[in-house]
C-alpha cells in the first residue's frame, strides 16, 4: 500500500491533518478500486463499513467523532494489509490474470484515450485500467476411486462419485480447442474400458 499517505493528503482537505469517517467514506471507492482487499476484509469480519474499521484501529470511541491521524490511518489499511495472502499458484489464477492481460492489451488504444482505471493520485487523469481483480470459482481434489471433493463459492462442498463426474465436464470444457477436448475425452474413455496403461511403469 504504497499510495497510503497520497490518499491521506487527498482526503484531508481541510488540512487539518486528521481524517473523520466522512472524508474517508469521501474517497472510499477510490480505496476499494485500489485494494480489493479492503472490501473483502470488510465483508469477511461482517463489519457495516470503513468505521467499523477505523474504529477498530482507534479503540472503543464513538464512530462517527473517530478521527485518524497519518499513522492511524496507516494502521487501519495495514491491518487488512497483513490479512491478505498471496493468490494461489494454480490454473485458475493463470488464467484470469492471462484474461485480464489480452483484454488490457486488446484496449490499450482505447485507454489512451478513455481511461478506465482509478484516479491517480500521483500526477493527474487517470490509470488506463482497473487493477486485476481475482475471483474465486471454486476447487476440485481427486480423492483416488473415482471419487473427487469439491468446494464452489458458496461454501457449497461436495465429495463423492458424482463430484468426480463434475470435475470431468468442467475440465473438459476448460481444454483450449475441440481437438484438445476430443484427446481428452478419448484418453478417459479407453481407461474406463481397458484400464490404466502400466506396461511402462
Amino acid at each position: 500500500m504504497d499510495d497510503i499517505s497520497e490518499i491521506f493528503r487527498v482526503a484531508d482537505k481541510d488540512n487539518s491533518g486528521t481524517l473523520t469517517v466522512k472524508e474517508i467514506q469521501d474517497v472510499l471507492d477510490d480505496i476499494y478500486v485500489r485494494y480489493p482487499q479492503v472490501e473483502l476484509y470488510l465483508k469477511s469480519r461482517q463489519m457495516n463499513g470503513i468505521a467499523d474499521l477505523v474504529r477498530t484501529a482507534k479503540g472503543d470511541a464513538e464512530k462517527e467523532s473517530v478521527e485518524l491521524n497519518i499513522e492511524e490511518f496507516k494502521k487501519a489499511l495495514s491491518l487488512v494489509d497483513s490479512q491478505v495472502k498471496n493468490l494461489p499458484a494454480t490454473a485458475q489464477v493463470a488464467s484470469q490474470q492471462g484474461q485480464y492481460l489480452a483484454r488490457c492489451f486488446n484496449k490499450m488504444k482505447d485507454a489512451e484515450e478513455n481511461p478506465e482505471g482509478p484516479i491517480r493520485i500521483r500526477g493527474e487523469g487517470r490509470h488506463r485500467f482497473r487493477p486485476f481483480r481475482y475471483r474465486h470459482l471454486g476447487q476440485f481434489a481427486p480423492l483416488g476411486g473415482e471419487q473427487t471433493a469439491a468446494q464452489l463459492p458458496g461454501d457449497w462442498i461436495s465429495i463423492g462419485h458424482s463430484t468426480q463426474w463434475l470435475w470431468y465436464s468442467v475440465y473438459a470444457t476448460k481444454q483450449i480447442s475441440w481437438r484438445t477436448r476430443a484427446l481428452v475425452i478419448s484418453d478417459w474413455s479407453r481407461r474406463f474400458i481397458f484400464g490404466r496403461d502400466s506396461s511402462c511403469i
